[in-house]
């Protein structure tokens, strides 16, 4: 999933793609944003790729 943010994917495109609602990818969003100690996509997918999550 978080490729997928990483891509530009909105939450609608995601819950389509993974055949999930939109409501889950929100859900999922927020236990990696904890998860990563951050606040919002751009600061998920930075620490992402800091951290070698990512590329």
């Amino acid at each position: 999933m978080l490729a997928l943010v990483a891509k530009g994917t909105s939450n609608k495109e995601i819950a389509r793609e993974l055949f999930i609602s939109e409501a889950t990818v929100k859900t999922h969003l927020t236990h990696l944003y904890a998860k990563l100690g951050v606040n919002d996509r751009a600061a998920a997918v930075a620490v992402a790729y800091d951290r070698g999550i990512l590329g």
